[in-house]
C-alpha cells in the first residue's frame, strides 16, 4: 500500500507562523532552500522526503508527529516483491515485543523510506519513526 502525504504545506506554514518564523528564517535554520519550503507550503502535490520533514521539525523545535498531526493520506495498494531488510527488522522487533505491527504505520514508513532522498537503515531510527507516525495516527 502506498500512502501519499498530502496537505503538509498548510500545516507547516501554520506551525511556522505560530512561532513567528519567516520563510527565509526557517530555510536557514533547516538548511533547506527558501524555494523548496515555499513550494512545500503552497503546492498541494508537494511530497517531501522524511529527511526534509525531520529538518523542518528540528528547525521549528517540534516533533515529526506535530507536523503529521492533521495529515490526510491518499492510499493506493502497491505490493512490493520482497520486504526490505530494514522493514523486516522493524517488524521482527515489534512482534518480539508482543505488538501487532500497525500496517498503516508500516505503509507510511515504507513510502517515506523509498523517496528519492537517502534514508538511514539503522533499526533504532526506524523504531523512532514508527512510534512518531503511530502517535500521529492516534486521535
Amino acid at each position: 500500500m502506498e500512502i501519499r502525504m498530502r496537505n503538509l504545506g498548510p500545516r507547516i506554514r501554520a506551525l511556522r507562523t505560530e512561532r513567528q518564523i519567516t520563510l527565509p528564517q526557517l530555510a536557514d535554520r533547516a538548511g533547506l532552500s527558501k524555494g523548496l519550503l515555499s513550494k512545500l507550503e503552497n503546492d498541494e502535490e508537494s511530497n517531501p522526503s522524511i529527511t526534509t520533514l525531520f529538518k523542518i521539525a528540528e528547525a521549528l523545535e517540534i516533533t515529526l508527529a506535530d507536523i503529521l498531526e492533521t495529515e490526510q493520506a491518499q492510499i493506493r495498494r502497491i505490493i512490493p516483491d520482497q520486504r526490505p531488510e530494514w522493514l523486516e527488522g522493524l517488524i521482527a522487533f515489534l512482534v518480539g515485543r508482543g505488538e501487532e505491527p500497525d500496517t498503516a504505520v508500516l505503509d507510511a514508513i515504507y513510502v517515506l523510506r523509498n523517496r528519492k532522498a537517502s534514508a538511514p537503515t539503522d533499526l533504532e531510527y526506524w523504531k523512532f519513526v514508527y512510534r512518531s507516525i503511530q502517535n500521529s495516527f492516534r486521535e
